[in-house]
């Protein structure tokens, strides 16, 4: 069973640079680990850089195919 990955998400992949961080608020990104959070309940913000997430993805995708 494979997640959808929401089109924001899979745009961002795409196009920022590897030394990106994503800061995204009230709402997670569900497929991505974060690499640090602050707050919580409505207060909450998630950061992602992007290199760990791209090696998250990368990691993922192998262990699919074996």
């Amino acid at each position: 069973h494979l997640l959808q990955k929401p089109p924001l998400a899979t745009k961002l992949l795409a196009e920022l640079p590897d030394d990106a961080r994503v800061v995204a608020g009230r709402f997670p990104f569900p497929s991505w680990s974060p690499s640090c959070t602050l707050g919580q309940g409505l207060e909450q913000v998630w950061a992602y850089d992007m290199k760990e997430v791209r090696r998250e993805a990368q990691g993922s995708v192998q262990e699919s195919q074996v």
